[in-house]
């Protein structure tokens, strides 16, 4: 399809070549047609005009009009959208290499004008408004905020965390937060520093998100927290090196691509956590040895934990000395590390 503007500019909407009613069609078809092409930034002539579902009659009236405006440039076989401002401030530097000519042609530059500003620039300007960035400073603001993108959530949720972990009451509303969202079907994805493995606390809390359809991997490091809901919305720290105090929330797929293809990035080159199955019958404790087990995992010392139990030292060294014998550690944090892959005694660890 080739194209060509009436000799001597656009013709004149009073113009008696052209009715009132066709200029109104082809400006329609023109803008579903630009609306069309900046979607996929360019194309075949033919491939838009399929892709804006017009017929041939709106189509040519809608690329002459389009031409004749100065929003499309053709390249070849391909067309490719220009910008409003650009094709107006064109539209001046034609209309002023000559005062006569201008003058002549002022009524013409007026309609051109009048339709980039009043149909064009505004189509783009809501393309724009669909982008929009919040920062979100107070904390009860954030949560809730979170709480109700959570809610509202179709498809998707990815995360990832680079630590430091949340106390131990967040780590519990977020784990039933996730069991909510895979109970509704709806596909969570996590990341999370490889040094939980380290803790047999976090180990545990591992092993629950697992148990409630998660998908967890584990990677070296991450640069930033990152919430990704349904791949429209995000939510990132105000300051990286501050995250505690403010939160952007994000909205709009032109800003969200990078932070999609951030993400994707490090889900790649993170590792899969997995767990050796558990043994047939776990090692049996009694009370005392539970209590040890539990303060174990919270990371106390043996004079710590006997002051908390009210018992000697030696009573302490006793009890962990035998665990670890019956499990064939050959330290406390074996020992910790093999209850806590055992999910059979995983209920002695509280988070707490």
């Amino acid at each position: 399809m080739t194209l060509r503007a009436p000799k001597g500019g656009p013709v004149p909407p009073d113009s008696p070549a052209v009715s009132a009613a066709h200029l109104q069609r082809d400006e329609a078809a023109a803008l579903t047609l630009y609306q069309r092409l900046r979607d996929v930034g360019e194309g075949r002539i033919e491939e838009v005009t399929e892709a804006a579902g017009l017929d041939a009659a709106e189509s040519a009236g809608g690329w002459r009009r389009l031409e004749e405006l100065g929003l499309i440039r053709i390249v070849g076989a391909v067309v490719e959208p220009v910008d409003p401002d650009a094709a107006m401030a064109h539209a001046m530097d034609t209309y002023s290499e000559n005062t006569a000519r201008q003058l002549r042609d002022a009524h013409s530059l007026r309609w051109v004008t009048e339709s980039l500003m009043t149909v064009f620039r505004p189509a783009v300007a809501r393309d724009l408004a669909d982008v929009a960035v919040e920062r979100l400073g107070d904390r009860k603001r954030r949560t809730r905020t979170v709480r109700d993108l959570n809610a509202a959530v179709l498809d998707a949720c990815d995360s990832m965390h680079p630590g430091p972990m949340p106390p131990a009451q967040a780590l519990e509303t977020s784990l039933d937060e996730d069991a909510k969202l895979t109970a509704r079907g709806i596909r969570v994805r996590v990341i999370y520093p490889e040094s939980l493995l380290r803790s047999p606390k976090y180990t545990w809390y591992l092993h629950r998100l697992l148990d409630v359809g998660v998908e967890v991997r584990l990677l070296e490091h991450s640069p930033f927290d990152i919430l990704l809901f349904d791949r429209h919305t995000a939510c990132v720290p105000g300051d990286p090196e501050r995250p505690s105090e403010s939160m952007l929330l994000i909205r709009g797929s032109a800003l969200l691509k990078g932070y999609i293809a951030l993400y994707e990035d490090y889900w790649l080159r993170a590792s899969p956590v997995v767990f050796a199955a558990p043994p047939a019958e776990g090692p049996e404790v009694n009370d005392q040895e539970r209590t040890v087990i539990r303060l174990m995992a919270s990371g106390l010392s043996d004079d710590q934990i006997a002051r908390k139990m009210g018992v000697h030292r030696r009573t302490v060294q006793r009890a962990v000395a035998k665990l670890m014998d019956r499990l064939d550690a050959t330290s406390r944090f074996e020992a910790g590390l093999k209850l806590a892959r055992d999910p059979a005694l995983m209920k002695v660890y509280p988070l707490n």
